[in-house]
């Protein structure tokens, strides 16, 4: 079982701290920051005067990451690898990882020899060890108990194994609080009776170089920590950088271009069966630099057709109403076109038969970056209607980070052949 204590050590307990200036006792004081770097290089000095080499189990949290660690510590140390991470999400992204760790080992030249250990993939016990931390922050009380949980298992086995020496190469992230990892490993090793070797990994141009040796070996490198919950952490961070550039983008968009692109858009929307077939449309009222709609929902009811927009009437939830003419549309708080209920009818989105969804913007395969509110995502899976996602070429992106939750739209519509 994970230990509790360092826990609370680590983490801030605010009620704690209300308590303490109750009974007018001092405040928790911080620990001392200490430079792990300068007391790794003490010991490396003594390994190096003395001309041992002493025996290493380095925990490894993934390839990359050890790559400079192996090479550093290789010149003074026989080290075997630890490869114990039941946090890793999904299953594929694990064996993966595997893989390249291995690779990694067989890449790497050092004085001493490398081996290997894999730990068992324990999915189950990394989500025990975590249970009621799972909407806490990256870096925070939740990532702690998950080191304590690796480095405990590392300490276990160098132990039973005799090796001089464990420690992790986590502290090579810039992303990852050395200070706390170090605290984490002196408390195990100490409660198991095995030494742990102090590190700050990223100091020295540490990471700077393990990115240029993952780049020189044509290694894969990840771009979250590895649970779950880092992933997501992680999409959400990459999508709210997508959508600050594509506004940036938008805005610099020429109006005669946008002009352009739109009619040749809805030209081939006229054609399409999605179209023609239709007899409800339930369509966004959009207005430049979105992919403007107000002339197409003119056209769509002088075509005869029924045509609902979108109203929010929560947080949560979208509903369909049915508007006669643009005159119905208001602009609300947020500068959006939406009907006016006072005159308008909700429609049951059952009758719908096709949707135009917007996007801020989308890839080839047709996966799409909303605007942050999820409506669609939400609204979406409720109906059977044909979906077209409208979008002009420019505003096409490569590659859309895509959660769990969010929708591949795979008819497209723009004014080129993507």
């Amino acid at each position: 079982m994970v230990n509790n204590n360092i826990n609370n050590t680590l983490v801030n307990n605010k009620n704690t701290e209300k308590i303490n200036i109750k009974n007018d006792s001092k405040l928790p004081v911080k620990p001392a920051k200490v430079n792990y770097q300068k007391e790794l290089e003490k010991i490396l000095k003594k390994v190096e005067e003395e001309g041992t080499c002493p025996s290493l189990l380095l925990h490894s949290c993934c390839g990359p990451c050890s790559s400079y660690v192996l090479e550093y510590l290789g010149q003074y140390f026989e080290i075997t690898v630890f490869y114990y991470n039941p946090n890793i999400y999904p299953s594929e992204e694990y064996w993966y990882r595997v893989d390249e760790q291995k690779k990694i080992i067989d890449l790497t030249r050092t004085k001493y020899p490398i081996h290997m250990i894999e730990g068992a993939y324990e999915v189950d016990r990394f989500y025990e060890t975590i249970a009621g931390m799972e909407d806490l922050p990256e870096g925070g009380a939740r990532c702690h108990r998950c080191y304590e949980l690796r480095m405990s298992e590392a300490a276990k086995l160098a132990k039973e194994e005799g090796f001089d020496y464990f420690t992790t190469t986590l502290t090579i992230s810039p992303h990852k609080n050395s200070q706390v990892l170090n605290r984490i490993g002196q408390e195990v090793g100490e409660r198991l009776g095995v030494r742990h070797l102090p590190s700050d990994f990223k100091k020295n141009n540490g990471y700077k170089r393990s990115c240029q040796l993952t780049s020189d070996f044509g290694m894969y490198r990840q771009d979250y920590c590895g649970c779950e919950y880092s992933m997501k952490e992680t999409m959400r961070r990459r999508k709210k950088k997508l959508r600050d550039d594509m506004k940036v983008l938008n805005e610099g968009l020429d109006l005669e271009y946008m002009v352009q692109a739109d009619q040749v858009i809805f030209d081939k929307l006229y054609g399409r069966p999605e179209y023609l077939d239709s007899r409800v449309i339930f369509t966004y009222a959009g207005r430049y630099p979105e992919i403007n709609t107000l002339d197409f929902i003119n056209k769509a009811l002088a075509d005869g057709k029924v045509v609902a927009v979108p109203y929010c009437s929560d947080k949560e939830t979208m509903k369909a109403y049915e508007i006669q003419s643009t005159s119905h549309l208001l602009t609300n708080s947020f500068g959006v076109l939406e009907p006016d209920i006072s005159i308008c009818n909700e429609l049951d989105i059952e009758d719908i038969d096709l949707i135009l969804v917007p996007c801020c913007t989308a890839d080839k395969k047709g996966a799409r970056l909303g605007f942050g509110r999820g409506y669609y995502d939400r609204f979406l899976p409720k109906t059977r209607a044909e979906k077209l996602l409208l979008i002009r070429s420019r505003q096409v992106s490569e590659d859309i980070p895509m959660e769990d939750h969010d929708l591949v739209i795979d008819k497209l519509i723009s004014e080129i052949e993507l």
